[in-house]
């Protein structure tokens, strides 16, 4: 499915140094070749707890490089609006919300607790939360909210296209 964008972005966040990345490896392994020795030791299944810490460091050092090296990717369709996380050239879409089920925008400190929303979705990194916004959605008849850092372009095409001119006013227009 080949669709047009009217406006990509790429969330940047602070990025860890290359020597960083290289001396955490060499330490990483360091410590896991310590590990592995202390397991000679063993009188029995020596070869099992090797395996074993093997798998565990290949799943930290993934899940830590999915962590530092994949970015956020808001994407702004005709009537969609996509939010994708990249790392190094793939890149997957996570949530995909039709523009005509945004109920309302807000920022982020102005949103209070509601039991109905069914789940949150953060595209944001922890040190954001004083530029981020807050939309609501229903699908399915469940509501949903999704937290996201939009530039003012993204913040300008999203408002032309909801129509919605106000942060925390309902966007559709209520008919009596």
């Amino acid at each position: 499915m080949s669709e047009e964008f009217y406006a990509r972005e790429v969330l940047k966040k602070k990025r860890k140094s290359t020597a960083f990345f290289i001396v955490t490896g060499f330490l990483s392994i360091i410590v896991l070749n310590n590990l592995i020795t202390l397991t000679n030791k063993l009188a029995s299944n020596r070869n099992l707890v090797s395996i074993g810490l093997i798998i565990v460091f290949g799943i930290m050092i993934f899940l830590l490089m999915e962590r530092y090296l994949s970015v956020y990717v808001y994407k702004i369709g005709k009537d969609t609006i996509i939010f994708a996380k990249k790392t190094g050239n793939r890149e997957h879409d996570i949530l995909t919300v039709n523009l005509d089920e945004v109920i309302n925008m807000k920022d982020f400190k102005a949103v209070e607790p509601n039991s109905e929303v069914r789940e949150t979705y953060y595209f944001i990194y922890r040190d954001m939360e004083d530029e981020c916004k807050v939309c609501e959605f229903k699908h399915e008849n469940k509501l949903y909210r999704f937290v996201f850092s939009p530039s003012e372009r993204i913040l300008r095409i999203l408002d032309r296209k909801l129509d919605y001119h106000g942060h925390g006013r309902p966007i559709k227009k209520v008919q009596l």
